[in-house]
């Protein structure tokens, strides 16, 4: 039986509801405010004040989001300052809302984050700073592929690759110097035999063909190919970087072989459709 979505609150609604005694609710409206509280976002913003103290994690988790949203920047202290919440998710929701904000303040903050105590802060931090200033960002990856925690290292690998090649919106060059040093670093990762750190290799041996290391080719190919994977990571998701990967390198010859052998696959998969898309083919 068809049931239709329920109404999105309005913001005299959503306003009400921040003050609900259920959690779920409070919840709710702080998330619906990023949609209604924009005409008068300064005031959305400080109403959910109070809720950066609730007693809920999924309500300071909501509210905290919402603040990003709105480009409450008069309130980022108050946003910092969940980065050491008790919960992990409200944790790493702060870090993005300082994303959000954006600014010098904000990219400040994030620098500091880069040395919390909490991994899952550190990690978003890292995030945080690529998108604020990938200059920045790009030395600081490059300082945290040795990190003692296996994700932040291999996030920073693979932010690296992004920024090798031209980083999110295409606009950042490394100079010479610069891709050098990442190009030896990230060879230095693939060499690292802990166990625990397998994504870490993979991620630096795509993120070293991004920068034009054409010696990791084989091994891309192999992620790309599905036959090489990592375990407990999301292995479509791997090879899908891989695939991309293959794309900006594509006139060689071992990436043009992979990525035209996935493209004839009978099946529609997501291999498929990247593989078509980086040899620029609908």
């Amino acid at each position: 039986m068809f049931t239709p979505s329920p109404l999105r609150r309005t913001y005299a609604a959503a306003l009400r509801d921040l003050r609900s005694s259920k959690s779920a609710v409070r919840a709710a409206a702080a998330q619906d405010l990023l949609g209604v509280g924009t005409t008068d976002a300064r005031e959305a913003a400080d109403a959910l004040v109070p809720l950066l103290a609730d007693a809920e994690g999924s309500v300071r988790a909501a509210a905290v989001t919402t603040l990003g949203g709105l480009d409450a920047r008069h309130l980022l202290d108050a946003i910092a300052a969940r980065l050491d919440d008790a919960d992990s998710t409200v944790r790493q929701m702060a870090a993005v809302a300082l994303s959000d904000l954006g600014g010098d303040r904000a990219l400040a903050a994030l620098r500091t984050a880069l040395a919390h105590a909490q991994h899952d802060v550190r990690y978003q931090a890292l995030l945080g700073v690529v998108r604020a200033s990938p200059a920045e960002g790009f030395d600081t990856a490059l300082g945290l592929l040795d990190d003692d925690d296996p994700w932040i290292a291999a996030e920073a690998a693979e932010q690296l690759g992004y920024l090798l090649d031209g980083g999110p919106d295409g606009s950042f060059t490394p100079d010479d110097e610069a891709r050098a040093r990442a190009v030896t670093a990230l060879r230095r990762a693939c060499e690292d035999g802990s166990a625990e750190r397998p994504r870490l290799r993979a991620l630096a041996s795509i993120a070293r063909v991004r920068g034009r290391d054409l010696d990791a080719l084989a091994a891309v190919a192999e992620i790309a190919l599905g036959r090489a994977t990592v375990p407990g990571a999301d292995g479509s998701e791997l090879r899908l970087d891989a695939i991309d990967a293959l794309g900006a390198v594509r006139t060689e010859t071992t990436a043009r072989e992979t990525l035209e052998r996935l493209a004839r696959s009978v099946l529609p998969t997501p291999a498929r459709t990247h593989a078509r898309m980086a040899l620029g083919k609908t």
